[in-house]
């Protein structure tokens, strides 16, 4: 019989509970973020966000479970994102997932949030042929992850500075649009041709796999400065946004031709665009690829993908004991 675990999220901004039955049967995944808790700042505030986690983790618990319609005596496993992120954020879901798993007796899993965005893939997909390339472009990193096998994956490229969604976030920032931006600028994108703007595209020649954004952020912040408001957001955003697509396309076709990769999966919150989806899409066909990418709901933050990983970690037997603790930074 296939196994059913409870999966928590909490290293940023929302807070996430989910309930996977096997390894792609989803029965619950709640939800909750907190844009507007932190709208008045520009920007999250970690003390408040860990507040926001602990006031709404027992009630999301509760919502999951109602919504897959079981008891926690059902459950056969408790899994949880312990890095990277805000530490007081992480410290939340750790906290409970914790004490789940020893007021139940359950296996305990502490799961890299970074090494799950992409088994959101997996979750929709299903299996999916090593080896694989995944670009994982979220608000906080951006990274190419080559992987021969579960469990078995390294970091090729990464962002110097900022990352792509973050430098997307900002921008949006510099013409008034709150949090989040990257939803504003790909609908503009989207509308918009990038008439006769040109932005710069950051090591795009450069032969290495990193990736750098934060002087395109500071194109635009001095492209504000010498024009001000005569310009229209939607051509400059436009343009922006496909230099940040041509990066992204061009170091992942990049790097999956030297390392010899004929599958590419896209995760993480800037997935969603549909601006860069139709990026990949034209990129990959034109270099024959294989591409993947979960729907927009499963790039961003969420527990299901933390909940596929840790199925597979189940299935493998790699469980944490109650030592778990919780990392701000990327190990790996």
């Amino acid at each position: 019989m296939e196994t059913l675990g409870l999966a928590i999220d909490t290293t940023f901004d929302d807070t996430s509970v989910a309930l996977l039955r096997g390894k792609q049967a989803l029965l619950a995944n709640v939800t909750l973020s907190q844009y507007a808790d932190h709208a008045e700042f520009g920007g999250v505030v970690p003390e408040r966000a860990s507040r926001k986690h602990l006031e709404v983790i027992h009630p999301l618990i509760q919502r999951a479970m109602a919504e897959a319609e079981v008891e926690f005596r059902d459950l056969d496993w408790v899994a949880v994102s312990n890095l990277p992120g805000l530490m007081g954020a992480i410290l939340v879901g750790v906290t409970v997932a914790k004490s789940l798993a020893y007021q139940l007796g359950l296996p305990l899993m502490g799961i890299n949030h970074i090494e799950a965005h992409p088994y959101a893939n997996f979750l929709v997909h299903g299996e999916l042929e090593f080896p694989l390339l995944h670009l994982v472009a979220a608000g906080g990193h951006t990274l190419l992850i080559h992987q021969e096998d579960h469990f078995k994956w390294r970091v090729v490229g990464r962002s110097v500075d900022d990352a792509a969604g973050e430098c997307v976030d900002k921008v949006a920032k510099m013409f008034g649009h709150p949090m989040p931006g990257g939803p504003v600028v790909d609908r503009l994108a989207m509308a918009h041709a990038p008439g006769p703007y040109d932005f710069p595209r950051p090591l795009l020649k450069d032969p290495g796999l990193d990736f750098s954004f934060s002087g395109l952020k500071t194109a635009m912040l001095y492209f504000l400065r010498d024009h001000g408001p005569r310009v229209d957001e939607g051509p400059v955003l436009a343009a922006f946004f496909a230099s940040v697509a041509e990066v992204l396309t061009v170091k992942t076709v990049r790097a999956a031709r030297q390392l010899g990769v004929s599958t590419v999966t896209v995760s993480g919150g800037l997935a969603a665009s549909r601006r860069l989806r139709g990026a990949f899409e034209e990129a990959c066909a034109e270099a024959g690829l294989t591409l993947y990418y979960p729907p927009p709901n499963l790039c961003t933050d969420n527990a299901a993908m933390v909940a596929c990983l840790a199925a597979y970690r189940h299935e493998a037997g790699l469980h944490d004991d109650l030592t778990l603790d919780a990392h701000a930074n990327l190990i790996a």
